[in-house]
């Protein structure tokens, strides 16, 4: 059977990583898929280092692997950013890679795209706290429009603005909702979740 995949996407700082243990804690049937290029940043890989598009192809291939690895743990995968966040970054990535942008989209059932931190002060606060992170906060409302771009097209595709609180009381609800829609099997939910 199809894994269902989730992929919990935007810029910098947009709130990713705490929304995706949320949702670990609150699915528990959920396997967590974490984000290969904070993965590859913190052993030592960087885009100073090796260039940008050796940098993304290494996320790219990464990612797969991750995604690989959770499909063999369960059939909810939850994942850190997706396989085409890539092309924010890098637009010719697939076209080098030669992989096609729909059939990747095609691998995830929802995609998640939290809004960035709106306060330039408040965003620079929460980078400060990441080692894996430099961008600035233009950049990051950039790649975050980029991202729009690039997950829009998908049929269960949702942009979620507001606080991290609001974000992660709507992705809770979302995927109740499309769980029980579209697979039951994966539905159950604990009633102190709910």
């Amino acid at each position: 059977m199809e894994p269902f995949r989730v992929v919990i996407t935007g810029g910098p700082c947009a709130g990713k990583t705490e929304v995706w243990r949320f949702l670990g804690e609150a699915f528990p049937c959920g396997v967590l898929v974490p984000e290969a290029a904070t993965e590859l940043i913190l052993a030592g890989m960087s885009v100073d280092r090796v260039g940008l598009e050796a940098f993304q192809r290494a996320v790219y291939a990464r990612q797969l692997a991750l995604e690989g690895e959770g499909r063999e743990k369960g059939l909810l995968l939850f994942c850190d950013r997706g396989l085409l966040d890539g092309l924010a970054y890098l637009p010719g990535l697939f076209t080098s890679l030669e992989v096609s942008p729909q059939e990747i989209l095609g691998r995830y059932a929802m995609v998640l795209h939290l809004e960035v931190i709106r306060d330039p002060r408040a965003y620079r606060r929460h980078v400060a706290g990441n080692p894996a992170r430099r961008e600035s906060h233009t950049r990051a409302l950039s790649l975050e429009t980029a991202i729009r771009k690039i997950y829009g097209t998908h049929p269960a595709y949702t942009f979620l603005p507001g606080s991290l609180e609001e974000k992660k009381r709507a992705v809770h609800e979302l995927l109740r909702e499309s769980l029980a829609a579209h697979r039951p099997d994966l539905a159950a939910i604990p009633a102190d979740h709910a």
